[in-house]
Formats: C-alpha cells, sequence, structure tokens
C-alpha cells in the first residue's frame, strides 16, 4: 500500500502526543489489565518508526492493534515508500475500528490493513514472510505463536518485541526460544519498556 493523501507531520506528532495522554489517562482508571489500552512507551513508538525508515520493509506484520498508537507510528516510517503491505493484528474489534480512525484523522488510513483475528490463527494459515515483525499482544499467548514467527521470518527479517525488561518473566521462555536459535542475532535494548529485537541470519 501506499499513502495518497497528504501528510501533516506538525499534526500527526501533536495527535500522537494527545492520544497516548488520553489512553494513558483511560488506562490508570481501569482495574483490569484487560480493558487497558497499554500502548507502548513513545520513545518505543519512535524506534519503531526509525526502523521502519531505515529497513524499508516491504511487508510488515503488527501482532496487537490496540488503538493503534504503535500503528501510527509504524505508518508514519514507511510513508515515504511507493509501495508497501502493512498488516495490523488484534482480536477486538472496537479496538481496531478506534485504530482505523486514529489513521482516518492522520491521513494513514491507506497505509495499514487492520484484520480482527486471533494471531494463532492467523500465524499458522500464514504463508507470507514478512521483512518486520512487531509483536505487542498478550504475553501468556507468545509461546503459541513461536512456530507461526519462524515461519513468517526469513534471513533478514527482524523480529521487536515490546516490553521484555518491564514483564522480563512473563517472555523469558519466548525470547531463549530466539536467543538460543543460531539462525538469530538477538538485543535487549533498554528502550521505554524494553524492546527484543531478533534478526534471522540464516534459513
Amino acid at each position: 500500500m501506499s499513502v495518497h493523501k497528504s501528510f501533516e507531520r506538525t499534526h500527526f506528532l501533536s495527535y500522537c502526543q494527545s492520544l497516548y495522554k488520553a489512553d494513558s489517562t483511560y488506562d490508570s482508571k481501569q482495574v483490569d489489565r484487560l480493558n487497558r489500552h497499554r500502548h507502548v512507551e513513545p520513545e518505543s513508538a519512535e524506534f519503531l518508526a526509525n526502523i521502519a525508515t531505515i529497513t524499508k520493509p516491504n511487508k510488515v506484520l503488527e501482532i496487537g492493534t490496540s488503538t493503534g498508537f504503535s500503528t501510527l507510528w509504524l505508518a508514519y516510517g514507511l510513508r515515504h515508500q511507493a509501495q508497501y503491505d502493512f498488516i495490523s493484528l488484534d482480536i477486538d474489534k472496537s479496538r481496531s475500528d478506534a485504530a482505523r480512525q486514529h489513521l482516518q484523522n492522520t491521513g494513514l488510513s491507506d497505509s495499514v490493513r487492520l484484520i480482527v483475528q486471533d494471531a494463532f490463527i492467523f500465524l499458522n494459515s500464514n504463508e507470507d514472510v514478512f521483512d518486520l515483525v512487531f509483536l505487542d499482544a498478550e504475553r501468556q499467548f507468545y509461546i503459541d505463536y513461536i512456530r507461526g514467527l519462524h515461519n513468517a521470518l526469513d534471513v533478514g527479517s527482524v523480529l521487536i518485541v515490546d516490553n521484555v525488561i518491564s514483564h522480563r518473566d512473563e517472555v523469558s521462555e519466548f525470547l531463549a526460544e530466539f536467543t538460543n536459535d543460531s539462525r538469530y542475532i538477538c538485543h535487549t535494548l533498554d528502550v521505554g519498556a524494553g524492546l527484543f529485537m531478533a534478526v534471522r541470519q540464516e534459513h
């Protein structure tokens, strides 16, 4: 996909700042964590945009749209590319609909395919290879995604996972599947709540 509408950088930055503040306020009032929007930290979102700009991925997969904060930033990083395919998954239709509205409000609605589907089902029926995969979903299900993620990554593909420092114990077993796999070179980055990056080196 390509971005056809005019892009206003100042508007985008202001919009994202307001969205993050509003959703953070909303989250602070929710007793049940599953009701929270739980966006990536702003510095993590900016890092994702930088990675997208630098690597110029042709195919991007985001697992965990929520209301679209990280989705906006990934789309922002892709905005200068003529053609690409960016899929963002979430199991919650209301959150996906909110993300669609935010994309429209920032002129980026043409840049993302929002799909409402369980990530396990998507990954296990997927036959595509993605250049960039961002994972920020329910951590207890990550182990179930491993085979599908390996199949979705090839040489040069990058996997980025959020919350690996803030919730280290919850993701340690999952991350070990990549750090102990000789096909990948992995790094944990002290950005936001902690980002894990695995770059596929071998088939």
